[in-house]
């Protein structure tokens, strides 16, 4: 019966030897200035989710720049710097105007396609002429000869027409020489005329081909009634002109197309007296070796060496002065890099951080990176905080504690609750950009809460219960 009458006084005992009562960190809402709420701050709790994580990003903050010894490319740079700052008088001597002549590597074929010969279509400016029969009486022919004997010349104008008098205007153009003298013989038989005459073009001026390059006389060449084969285009612009055809090439432009035959195939090949050219094609002829460039080169070296003779001491002095420059450069941006460090080491140059608190495995202040921001994540999991404490941290109560950085909003502070006892909401913690002084606190589970004060009562407890026993 005593002991059950000791209990109680044991446990009044203990909870009075406790002094003051444990008491767990916790962020309130709420608390406006002047009430009582343990805080001088105006309180607001915002849940953390991608569209708060958007709107808090949206306050302006500019991340610390690392000194220029620091930034990319700062060596390279600086070497390019140097270089161009020296006198003019230690650039190197000019690069040779011409360059060796090297005689090339085996010229691959693209050998254009072998096309059947296409007749003859009449075009503009082809002057044709009507040859009429010696039979005909001239009588029935009054204004067809009016010129010179039987024999009538015309030019096929732009549209492709020929004027022919009391008959008017005939098309001709794009036609062959049988289809022309059909449009002709309609043409005067619906004039009323009805004569014996025969059609020739006098003049092949309408389609040419352009034959260039090392050939004896570059030159249009016309295309007649006869197909013109590419080797009889070359040859009626005096053949090739090239002193060793093993090192030239035949290159013919059609369009968009650019083919190509190599001298000594051109010149012992059957195929190639089968390539039909067309209108508008270009021939040209080149040699990618030549004996007067080689031998240009050749002498610009001999003049080139005495000059090269009297700058080989400015050059000297140029790479000497360069190298000695640059390495001076090179070493005082490692000397500004290494003092840099050390004042971040001893706390005297400029760096903002954030504070980690609560239930994690160290409370720890995080430097904020330079020149990029840095996300809550970033800080949570930090090496240094090296994450929550599993067993005692309440995920569903983390918060970002953020003082207002405006003057006008003095006392106003806002505390990002981020939710995590759902796994996926840690995403939103990646979204979140972080702060200068920005705190991360991590509240404890409740069963946290009730061992620690378990922890800190039952010592009491025995230790007043021992007391009374003695006693």
């Amino acid at each position: 019966m005593a002991m059950r009458g000791l209990v109680p006084v044991m446990l009044a005992l203990g909870m009075a030897g406790c002094g003051v009562v444990y008491t767990a960190p916790q962020v309130r809402d709420g608390s406006p200035l002047g009430q009582a709420s343990g805080t001088d701050y105006d309180v607001e709790v915002v849940r953390l989710t991608e569209e708060s994580a958007r709107a808090a990003n949206l306050v302006p903050y500019v991340p610390e720049r690392l000194p220029m010894a620091f930034q990319p490319g700062v060596a390279e740079r600086t070497r390019n710097a140097v270089r161009t700052s020296l006198p003019e008088n230690l650039v190197p001597p000019p690069e040779p105007q011409f360059l060796p002549e090297r005689r090339p590597a085996f010229i691959a074929d693209r050998f254009p396609p072998i096309e059947a010969p296409q007749p003859y279509r009449i075009g503009p400016a082809d002057v044709v002429l009507l040859s009429v029969n010696a039979s005909a009486s001239l009588n029935d022919l009054p204004a067809l000869i009016n010129a010179q004997a039987k024999r009538q010349g015309y030019v096929v104008q732009d549209d492709g027409s020929i004027a022919i008098p009391d008959v008017g205007r005939v098309q001709i153009g794009g036609l062959t020489t049988p289809d022309a003298e059909a449009a002709i013989f309609r043409a005067l038989v619906g004039a009323g005329i009805d004569p014996s005459f025969s059609l020739e073009v006098a003049e092949f001026n309408s389609q040419r081909i352009a034959v260039g390059g090392e050939v004896a006389s570059p030159q249009l060449v016309p295309i007649t009634l006869t197909p013109l084969h590419l080797h009889e285009a070359i040859q009626a612009a005096g053949g090739l002109k090239v002193s060793d055809p093993s090192v030239a090439k035949v290159q013919l432009f059609r369009g968009n197309e650019v083919y190509q035959i190599a001298g000594e195939r051109f010149l012992s090949d059957p195929a190639v007296r089968q390539v039909v050219l067309r209108d508008g094609d270009s021939v040209q002829v080149i040699s990618e070796f030549s004996e007067t460039a080689a031998q240009l080169f050749f002498d610009q070296q001999l003049a080139l060496r005495q000059t090269q003779i009297q700058q080989t001491q400015s050059a000297l002095t140029m790479t000497n002065v360069i190298s000695q420059v640059q390495s001076n450069e090179l070493e005082r941006l490692a000397a500004e890099r290494a003092i840099f460090e050390k004042r971040l080491e001893l706390g005297a140059a400029e760096q903002p951080y954030a504070y980690v608190t609560g239930e994690v495995r160290r409370a720890q202040r995080v430097a904020l990176p330079f020149e990029r921001k840095a996300s809550l994540a970033e800080v949570m999991f930090h090496k240094d905080v090296q994450g929550l404490e599993i067993e005692t941290a309440d995920f569903s109560e983390i918060y970002v504690i953020r003082v207002a950085s405006d003057p006008r909003l003095a006392g106003k502070l806002v505390a990002y609750h981020l939710d995590a006892e759902n796994a996926v909401n840690l995403a939103a913690a990646t979204r979140l950009e972080m702060h200068p002084n920005d705190v991360v606190f991590v509240a404890e589970q409740p069963i946290t809460s009730w061992n620690r004060v378990i922890s800190q009562i039952l010592p009491q407890i025995f230790l007043q219960a021992a007391n009374v026993a003695n006693n």
